[in-house]
């Protein structure tokens, strides 16, 4: 990141304060009362180098003073410092992977005491015990059961809600009625993220629709997730939209300044009236070529990965002097209407994007890992490929400091067809996840990473349509591993066939006090004034499960 150029939240005032214990209360002088910048005065720092420079060094120091993503101190010590989400989207049957039921094979074919039509269906698939703990997991996976002796099985989970939208939402936020922020969100304001120039909350491969499970709902704007495309061939993925406050604006998308068409003498004059520089650039700013000149600093170059992140039009110098215009004018605007998400979320994000510059295409080029990391992760195999670049770039995420990485694999809805689908989809990932596993432990960053593995709910014992299962929201298997919790351990468990939690049992609100837990956020303390109310993750609910913490 150039010196003398603001963070993000450096000019931010917030009508709000953050009522999280972890941190400060982040109040910022008002522009007015700092800096007695009008809209004409902006325009004047910015058309005159000195003015300029002193203005940058100012908003430094205030960003230094109230940065919102500053790193903050956990209420206690843990081990874990940053979260990896695999979330199976569709909703994978529990016991079929991970909750051994012998009694639901022996019934097979007996009507169940559950309702519906179907009769009992017992598991196509082989259980065997695995490694020194001799966890019962499925042959569907045979290199995650390799690690089976850093998992820890919650075999006791159950929700709200038997339908996917519903459940999916409760899942990330807690709630199924009303938008809440994401625990994502609340991770990233409790605990703040390592890299400045990284979003601290990236999800790769989000479902289409699927904004609000990423939100930041009233938090602000800031502390939303990023949405990534990883997967596919070539520099291992792109960024996309990439920040959306509050469904409004994309600074992230294509900011050149500039109308296509334009020649270099149109384009100096337009970025010159566009900027407030008429009369007023210095020397230097003059001779810095424009148009197909500077493009050609650019050659060469594979911008694919991210669209829209590399301005070809103007270069860095003059994107930080436009930059600061925008930012001056849209703080302006919040220090008049006093707390607006909208334009306060643009202020970070477009500070956010500017520095993502630096930081983002080395993060996500895949090309400087070894072959035999590649193959680890299954990248070039047969059906791994795509959820194999998925879990590497989450590893190169999260030792570059992002906070909360979730990898989505869609498609687990398996009403049909249960025997070829979940072959399928347990090859796809099988091998990735073990990757990341053993590659997270080779650098030393498993124990300081929480590796989460669910679906929305877990699928009945019972089939439906001769070979599938249907919604179970009753009972079903998550699992965690890393960051500080038990290895080769079960908690919990549901009934003989699988269908109900009767031990151990862990609702949603459990499994997010125990993953606040366990990256030193007492859920109770986590909260967000808002509507005259402190909100948590948790609503009112929510106890830790003691017995999984290593």
């Amino acid at each position: 990141m150039p010196q003398g150029i603001a963070a993000p939240g450096g000019l931010r005032r917030s009508a709000k304060k953050l009522h999280s214990s972890t941190s400060h209360s982040h109040q910022v002088p008002s522009m007015s009362d700092s800096t007695n910048l009008s809209r004409r005065n902006a325009l004047k720092a910015v058309s005159n180098g000195f003015g300029y420079l002193a203005f940058a060094a100012l908003a430094t120091e205030q960003a230094r003073a109230s940065n919102p993503l500053e790193v903050k101190e956990p209420h206690f010590e843990c081990k874990a410092k940053r979260v990896i989400f695999l979330s199976m989207r569709g909703a994978p049957s529990h016991v079929d992977t991970f909750d051994y039921k012998p009694q639901l094979t022996q019934d097979t074919g007996k009507v169940g005491k559950y309702g519906g039509t179907g009769r009992l269906l017992g598991s196509p698939w082989e259980f065997r015990q695995r490694g020194d703990s001799g966890l019962w997991i499925s042959d569907l996976f045979p290199e995650l059961s390799k690690q089976a002796d850093d998992l820890c099985l919650l075999r006791g989970m159950h929700c709200d809600q038997p339908n996917h939208p519903q459940a999916t939402t409760q899942t990330h936020t807690g709630n199924f009625q009303f938008p809440r922020p994401s625990m994502g969100a609340w991770t990233l304001y409790g605990l703040g993220t390592e890299n400045e120039n990284l979003p601290g909350f990236i999800v790769l491969n989000p479902s289409p629709g699927d904004s609000g499970n990423y939100a930041s709902s009233f938090l602000p704007a800031i502390y939303q997730g990023t949405k990534m495309k990883a997967g596919g061939r070539g520099r291992g993925g792109f960024a996309k939209n990439m920040m959306r406050p509050n469904g409004g604006n994309q600074p992230g998308r294509s900011r050149r300044g500039m109308q296509p068409g334009m020649n270099g003498d149109r384009r100096r004059r337009y970025a010159e009236s566009r900027m407030g520089m008429s009369g007023g650039m210095d020397t230097s700013m003059q001779q810095r070529p424009f148009g197909r000149p500077l493009r050609d600093q650019f050659a060469g170059r594979d911008d694919s990965a991210i669209p829209n992140l590399t301005n070809r039009m103007l270069d860095q110098d003059l994107q930080r002097i436009q930059l600061d215009l925008i930012q001056n004018l849209n703080q302006n605007k919040l220090d008049r209407d006093g707390y607006q998400p909208q334009v306060e979320g643009m202020i970070e994000s477009f500070e956010l994007a500017y520095r993502m510059q630096s930081e983002m295409p080395e993060a996500i080029d895949l090309s400087d890992e070894s072959q035999d990391t590649l193959e680890l992760y299954g990248i070039n195999g047969s059906g791994t490929d795509d959820f194999g670049r998925k879990c590497l770039m989450a590893r190169r995420l999260a030792e570059r400091g992002v906070r909360f990485i979730e990898c989505v694999s869609p498609g687990w809805d398996h009403h049909r067809n249960l025997r070829d689908e979940m072959d399928d989809h347990c090859s796809q990932i099988d091998r990735p996840i073990a990757g990341l596993l053993q590659d997270l432990k080779q650098r030393g960053l498993l124990d300081e990473t929480l590796v989460i593995w669910a679906g929305e709910f877990g699928r009945t014992p019972h089939a439906q349509n001769g070979d599938g299962r249907d919604h179970n929201n009753k009972g079903y298997t998550t699992w965690m591993a890393g960051g500080g919790v038990r290895g080769g351990f079960s908690y919990g468990a549901t009934d003989e066939h699988g269908y109900e939690a009767v031990e151990g049992k862990c609702h949603i609100h459990d499994w997010h006090a125990t993953i606040l837990h366990m990256l030193g956020l007492d859920h109770e303390k986590l909260t967000y004034r808002y509507a005259g109310r402190d909100f948590r993750l948790t609503d009112v609910f929510g106890s830790v499960i003691h017995e999984i913490v290593g």
